[in-house]
């Protein structure tokens, strides 16, 4: 949560952007054009619901003004071999396409699956909040969800509630790429 002078930032940013005045947001919110000029110089906090009001007045979602780290309303994210190796063996790499944009739950990621080799491990199983998705471009993949193992070739796609335990690895004798969406951070 960020500290009571950057809140009064972002509010004061967003205001600006919007070219209004404290009056004019004051009119919108129902907030005293005051106690927003405290807020904006990060000598008081608001109240839950003032900050919602105020990010009502500014067309802006409240955790916009609550994330931990500012990002922007657009996001762009360009390939620079940022990765993460969720697998060793076989290897499976995860390339974030998306980091995020102010109060968005939604998180993309490009999958690279070398092939498994014959009696390589079983697919490690992890869980978390909220849906996943997934869509092949090419190769083949054994997707693992709770008891169920679904093959998936290229054009195949799968969706699940992330809840239920679930894994993935490459079944062909190629490099597999797909893209997979969460609606919370998966990996």
């Amino acid at each position: 949560m960020p500290s009571k002078s950057e809140l009064g930032r972002r509010i004061r940013q967003a205001r600006v952007e919007k070219t209004l005045t404290l009056k004019e947001v004051e009119g919108r919110s129902g907030v005293s054009a005051t106690h927003i000029s405290q807020i904006e110089r990060g000598i008081t906090s608001p109240t839950v619901n003032a900050l919602e009001r105020i990010a009502r007045a500014l067309e802006k979602n409240t955790s916009y003004f609550l994330e931990d780290v500012e990002l922007p309303e657009i996001c762009t994210l360009r390939d620079d071999g940022r990765e993460v190796v969720i697998s060793e063996r076989p290897k499976i790499v995860l390339k974030s396409l998306t980091h995020g944009i102010p109060g968005g739950v939604l998180h993309m990621y490009m999958m690279v699956a070398q092939p498994s080799t014959r009696g390589s491990q079983e697919v490690k199983l992890h869980e978390h909040e909220g849906d996943e998705c997934g869509y092949v471009i090419d190769g083949r993949l054994e997707v693992r969800i709770g008891d169920e193992v679904i093959e998936l070739g290229e054009g195949d796609s799968v969706h699940f509630k992330a809840t239920l335990p679930h894994g993935v690895k490459n079944i062909g004798d190629k490099v597999s790429h797909s893209v997979w969406a969460a609606t919370s951070i998966a990996f």
